[in-house]
């Protein structure tokens, strides 16, 4: 009894395998959910003239193999005259294009989103908003693993701390990304 009974599980779940491929969420007007990503982005961005090390991560769903959305975090720290420190750490919604990804070098487009949290040591803290668009070329070095190199520029906005502008934390930015995961499609 036991045998059939697990007999008839595997068929049922063999036939709804096969049935779902007809008809899928994602299936429906042609977006497919083709892939899934994560790894590493460190980028060189500029405060006052000085260019310092932001470090951060990502995760993001595929789409018809060409388009990503999901989620980014980033901090960085700069060090100023004295003992004072600027630390701007922040949670982003990304989007992304790979033109062409399946080829072994092709462009690549992103565009973070989202707020921040600024904290100058001892003088002041405050929430500000992101907007960082970026483009470059992305490399696929394995089928799970691919290398992007990319600029852009940090739009920082609502800078609200008393000596300090929207324009003293926006500024051109040079990455590289690492990128883990699986195009299944």
């Amino acid at each position: 009894m036991k045998t059939i009974l697990t007999s008839f599980t595997i068929l049922l779940f063999s036939f709804s395998m096969v049935s779902a491929q007809e008809e899928t969420i994602f299936g429906v007007g042609n977006v497919d959910l083709t892939g899934v990503w994560g790894g590493a982005s460190n980028s060189l961005v500029s405060f006052d003239g000085d260019y310092n090390f932001s470090e951060g991560g990502y995760f993001v769903f595929e789409f018809n193999n060409d388009y990503l959305f999901g989620w980014s975090g980033y901090g960085g720290r700069v060090d100023l005259e004295g003992d004072r420190k600027v630390r701007i750490d922040g949670n982003d919604f990304l989007f992304g294009y790979t033109h062409q990804s399946n080829k072994s070098i092709h462009p690549v487009a992103y565009v973070k989103a989202g707020v921040a949290d600024l904290e100058i040591t001892d003088f002041a803290e405050d929430r500000i908003g992101v907007f960082e668009p970026t483009v470059g070329m992305e490399a696929n070095i394995t089928r799970w693993f691919r290398l992007g190199l990319e600029g852009g520029y940090r739009f920082v906005t609502d800078v609200d701390s008393e000596g300090y502008s929207d324009g003293d934390f926006s500024s051109p930015i040079v990455g590289l990304r690492l990128k883990f995961g699986w195009s299944w499609d």
